[in-house]
């Protein structure tokens, strides 16, 4: 008969206790700050950029960031996309499916994970399934492990063991510690023939987003960083809990929740405009000028944009450009929007803002996040 999934309970006045606290106060916590929204979901989508890349490379993909962001910016088309770009691409569209089909009442059943799983391997050859949603049929080892996975003959019963750990009834108190164990006991299952690692990681963000974390109201969770700085102390501190013992689990836990209180602390400071405008990007756009990537007069048009409080901009504010006529002014506009530097907010509209996703002002936003230590060496390193 096998073992029910136990959650153990921490020492009070722990360190891990602590931890809990901490994040139980962050999941309440007031989101979004003052910046515009469509100022907030761009940050999002460079996140979930490094989000997905990350997770792609603890697998073992060699794509580095300074790529990835140069195939971003020149558009790479799917003729032309490998191995390695359609498997961070699987893991983007993984992430929007998640957040297009979680909530606080979703039940993470069967045809939940296996329609993730199956985005996860999809057009896949190396990094793909056989059996592609489905569990695996044939027994697995795990790399840089001594933990045998459950034999596949097995493998329904502890699957649906897990299934009903995950959605159970736990107690607030409980919750976190539900999702640090949920992705040792995924992964210590192994219950695809490819992709866990992954499926494990973009399961993290699903328990999340159910428990509070609101990423659709303004928070973003980059949960995969917890992992990039220390391959190696990933692997053994997920070694270590294959152990199942309490203090083992513990032990795990502390590691697992206190990175993601790190990461989010980390990233929730930035939820600040006046911290956005100053050490981002008016920087970026300074340094864009500086470059020849953009005129003065654009460099102007920018930086009057940024500046304003809903960070939107229209010809009628460029009163700065007063020496120019309608057409002259509705020309640099067109410029800037020809080099995706601004984007129209509304449909048939005449209000922009700044875009920094799809133009060259996305390699500088990623210099500065580096330098300010929101990025992990890891994802430009060549190992």
């Amino acid at each position: 008969m096998l073992q029910k999934i136990i959650i153990p309970s921490p020492v009070w006045d722990s360190n891990l206790h602590e931890i809990i606290l901490d994040l139980e106060k962050l999941r309440t916590k007031r989101l979004f700050g003052d910046i515009p929204t469509h100022i907030f979901f761009q940050l999002k989508d460079i996140f979930h950029l490094l989000e997905t890349l990350g997770s792609a490379r603890i697998e073992g993909n060699n794509t580095t960031l300074s790529e990835h962001i140069e195939k971003k910016i020149n558009k790479t088309n799917n003729e032309t996309k490998n191995e390695s770009d359609k498997e961070i691409e699987n893991l983007e569209n993984a992430i929007k499916f998640i957040e297009e089909n979680t909530d606080e009442k979703t039940i993470f059943n069967r045809a939940y994970i296996s329609q993730i799983h199956k985005i996860t391997t999809d057009g896949l050859i190396l990094e793909g399934s056989q059996y592609s949603g489905e569990l695996r049929k044939h027994n697995v080892a795990i790399k840089k492990s001594q933990h045998i996975p459950p034999n596949y003959m097995q493998l329904n019963d502890y699957f649906n063991g897990f299934l009903d750990f995950i959605n159970g009834d736990h107690r607030s108190v409980n919750q976190l510690l539900m999702i640090a164990i949920a992705h040792h006991r995924f992964e210590y299952i192994h219950p695809f023939d490819n992709g866990n690692g992954r499926m494990g990681r973009l399961l993290n963000y699903s328990f999340l987003i159910k428990f509070g974390f609101k990423v659709k109201e303004g928070r973003i969770i980059n949960s995969s960083s917890i992992f990039f700085s220390d391959r190696d102390k990933y692997y053994d501190m997920l070694m270590m809990a294959d152990s199942l013992k309490d203090e083992d689990l513990l032990a795990w836990c502390e590691y697992f929740l206190g990175g993601l209180k790190n990461e989010i602390e980390k990233v929730d400071s930035i939820l600040s405009k006046d911290y956005v405008v100053k050490n981002i990007m008016l920087p970026v756009i300074e340094s864009a000028e500086k470059d020849k990537l953009l005129t003065t007069q654009e460099f102007k048009i920018l930086k009057c944009l940024i500046e304003k409080d809903d960070m939107q901009v229209k010809s009628g504010d460029l009163g700065f450009l007063d020496n120019l006529n309608p057409t002259e002014k509705s020309r640099i506009i067109n410029k800037l929007k020809n080099k995706e530097m601004i984007i129209p907010l509304k449909e048939n509209g005449r209000v922009y803002t700044i875009n920094f996703i799809n133009s060259y002002l996305l390699r500088g936003i990623v210099k500065i996040l580096k330098d300010k230590g929101f990025i992990a060496d890891f994802l430009n390193s060549n190992n």
